[in-house]
């Protein structure tokens, strides 16, 4: 039976309050960048363009699933460990949107032969998702999920970050409406991979309420970068 109360954080009640305030604020902004990246993909009449606003509204989704199961867990009793795959989830989405403006602003031919891989790539990224999510299913929080989960972030990340950088250098994406987007979509991608990266520390035995710490500061700061990054899907929205 679920029974409704403060479950403390890590058994601190100021960590708990500082978590509960920035969990409800991601999900506030999550849900306002999925509703206007939904918009942008139903005005855009750029078809190539579809995907990134799709990849961009599940950032939002996710995002917003993510921060209301950390609350859950907060006011009830409820465990739910699953939610670390919804955050890893966030991260891949975000690297797979970036990676799409890149596809989008090179020519089709240039972009095959960069990725030879990139099926592979996509195939295997969401396996480690789908890992996370049966990891803590059976083995709940520890060393062992912290690791998967901590190494996975990392690796999306760096993806994201080598997509990032192609991008910045290509002639074509230079001073257009994607450049601008990228830019405000790279804090995004760093803050909400933090959050899960801090985890090998957690996985190479650190106290787990330091690291607890640390990820609710890039739990705001993600929020944060989620509200800049809402503004520019609003002027977007309001340039089509």
């Amino acid at each position: 039976m679920v029974e409704i109360g403060v479950d403390l954080v890590a058994a601190n009640p100021n960590l708990t309050f500082i978590f509960f305030i920035g969990l409800a604020i991601l999900a506030v902004l999550g849900l306002r960048f999925a509703y206007y990246a939904h918009r942008n993909r139903t005005e855009t009449e750029i078809t190539a363009q579809t995907r990134i606003w799709s990849h961009l509204l599940y950032v939002g989704v996710f995002a917003t699933l993510y921060a209301l199961s950390g609350l859950l867990e907060i006011v009830t009793s409820l465990q739910l460990p699953e939610k670390s795959a919804l955050l890893l989830a966030t991260t891949l989405l975000l690297a797979f949107a970036i990676r799409h403006i890149n596809h989008v602003a090179a020519s089709a031919g240039a972009d095959e032969k960069l990725w030879l891989g990139e099926r592979a790539v996509r195939v295997a990224s969401v396996g480690a998702v789908f890992l996370l999510a049966v990891v803590v299913s059976v083995d709940g929080t520890s060393q062992l999920t912290a690791a998967v989960e901590g190494l996975s972030a990392t690796a999306f990340l760096g993806y994201g970050v080598i997509c990032v950088r192609g991008q910045m250098a290509a002639p074509r994406l230079q001073g257009t409406m994607l450049d601008s987007l990228l830019r405000h979509l790279l804090p995004v991608l760093a803050f909400t991979g933090l959050v899960s990266v801090v985890n090998l520390a957690a996985a190479a035995g650190l106290d787990r309420i330091v690291v607890l710490h640390v990820q609710v500061v890039f739990i705001i700061m993600a929020a944060t970068a989620l509200m800049t990054a809402t503004i520019k899907l609003r002027q977007n929205l309001a340039g089509l």
